[in-house]
C-alpha cells in the first residue's frame, strides 16, 4: 500500500518527455511501457541504461525516482529527484513537489514541507504543492497550517495542471547527446482528480486523528467518489466505520483483498502504525479489532 493509491506522489507515466537522442529514446520508452506494466525490475534496467547513455539528461532521473517511488524505495527517489534538479530542472515547482512527495513517503515530513514551501516560492498558485504540504503538516500535528492548506484547497475547482519544461530548465546540454537538446521541452501533468482526492484524504485522516469521525467519514467518501479504487481511502474508511460503531462494515470494507494483499508489503509500514495507534477508538465503540 503506497501513500495514496499512486502514491502521494505523481507518476512520472504522465509526463511525455521531448525527444532525446535515439538510443535512450528508445530505453525510455521501454522504461514507461515496463512502468505502466508494474514490472519495476525490466523498468529499472532500461532507466538505467538510458541514464548510462546520456547521464546529463535530468528527466531521465525523474523517470527511475518514480520507479524507485512504485518499489517503497523511498531514499532513491528522493536522490534522483536531486539529481535531476542538478541536471537543469532546478526552476520546476513539479520537480520539488514529487521530491517532497518523495521525502513525506519516507517520513521525514520537515524536509517535504521545505520542498513543498520551494515549489510554492517558485510559483505561490502551485495547488500541489499546497495539498502536499497541508497533507505532511497533518502529519507533524500542525492543525491549523493542515487545514489552511487543505480548506484552500477544497475550496477550489481546479483544472488538471500543465507544466511545460523549456530550455531553460532542460538545457545542460550533454556531451553525449545531441546539441539540441536544450531547445527541446517536457510536459507533466498533474491530475486535478487526484489531487483533490489526496486533499480530502488528508483532511478525513486529520478530523479521525481528532475523533470527529463524522466529518471525517464524509471526506473519505468524497474522495472516494473521485476515484473509487483509491486503496488507501478505502482503509481509512474502513477504520472511520469502526470507531463509529458501525462493526460489520469497516470490517467488510478492511477485508477487501486489495487492503489485505497490500497489507502484506512494506510499504504499508505507515498504516499499519496508524492501525496500531488507534485501536482504542476501535474498542471504545465495541468493535472487534480490525481484521488485518
Amino acid at each position: 500500500m503506497r501513500r495514496f493509491l499512486g502514491g502521494l506522489a505523481v507518476v512520472l507515466a504522465a509526463v511525455a518527455i521531448a525527444a532525446p537522442s535515439r538510443a535512450d529514446n528508445y530505453d525510455i520508452s521501454r522504461a514507461q511501457r515496463y512502468l505502466a506494466e508494474g514490472d519495476l525490475n525490466n523498468a529499472l534496467s532500461w532507466i538505467n541504461s538510458a541514464i548510462s547513455s546520456d547521464s546529463d539528461f535530468g528527466a531521465a532521473y525523474l523517470l527511475r525516482a518514480s520507479i524507485w517511488m512504485r518499489a517503497g524505495e523511498y531514499q532513491r527517489a528522493v536522490e534522483d529527484d536531486s539529481l535531476a534538479i542538478e541536471h537543469g530542472l532546478d526552476h520546476s515547482p513539479y520537480v520539488y513537489k514529487i521530491r517532497g512527495d518523495a521525502h513525506a513517503a519516507g517520513g521525514d515530513y520537515a524536509a517535504a514541507i521545505a520542498d513543498y514551501e520551494q515549489a510554492l516560492k517558485i510559483n505561490s498558485s502551485y495547488w500541489p504543492a499546497l495539498v502536499g504540504r497541508g497533507a505532511a503538516r497533518v502529519e507533524t500535528g500542525d492543525v491549523a497550517g493542515a487545514l489552511a492548506d487543505l480548506d484552500r484547497m477544497l475550496a477550489t475547482t481546479p483544472s488538471d495542471l500543465k507544466e511545460t519544461l523549456g530550455s531553460r530548465q532542460v538545457s545542460e546540454l550533454s556531451q553525449k547527446g545531441p546539441p539540441a537538446r536544450g531547445t527541446q521541452t517536457m510536459t507533466v501533468t498533474t491530475s486535478a482528480k487526484l489531487t483533490l482526492a489526496v486533499s480530502y484524504q488528508a483532511r478525513g485522516k486529520l478530523r479521525f486523528i481528532q475523533g470527529a469521525y463524522q466529518p471525517a467519514l464524509a471526506d473519505f467518501d468524497a474522495a472516494l467518489q473521485l476515484l473509487p479504487q483509491a486503496i488507501s481511502v478505502h482503509f481509512y474508511r474502513g477504520l472511520t466505520l469502526l470507531a463509529l460503531g458501525r462493526c460489520a462494515d469497516g470490517a467488510t470494507e478492511l477485508r477487501t483483498p486489495s487492503i489485505v494483499n497490500s497489507f502484506q508489503t512494506p510499504t504499508a509500514a505507515p498504516y499499519r502504525a496508524f492501525l496500531a495507534a488507534h485501536r482504542d477508538a476501535v474498542s471504545k465503540a465495541g468493535c472487534p479489532p480490525a481484521p488485518l
